[in-house]
């Protein structure tokens, strides 16, 4: 089980690599590659759908064309994830740390 203080860190930083490459979405495959060295899959997802249940960040399926059953996850950072990282608004679950 993760500590509760490293998934508040990793909400942060996954909100800030999210903001990063806003407006673009990304794929989950990509969050994965990213993150694959530090993080389980199951824990990148978990992390995933708590910013996604709380608003910061927004979740859409789509299918690549030319693809019969294929469907990719994309994520993309929302305002209330924006306004989060500049301290607009605050939760307790997520910490931003500034570098």
């Amino acid at each position: 089980m993760i500590p509760a203080q490293v998934k508040k860190e990793f909400r942060g930083e996954l909100l800030c690599f999210l903001y990063d490459i806003h407006p673009l979405s990304i794929s989950l495959t990509s969050i994965y590659q990213t993150y694959f060295q530090y993080w389980k899959t199951e824990d990148i997802d978990k992390i995933l759908e708590y910013l996604v249940e709380k608003g910061y960040v927004e979740e859409e399926t789509v299918q690549p064309p030319n693809t019969m059953f294929e469907t990719v996850r994309r994520f993309k950072i929302t305002p209330a994830g924006i306004d989060l990282l500049d301290g607009t608004i605050e939760d307790p679950g997520v910490l931003i740390v500034r570098r």
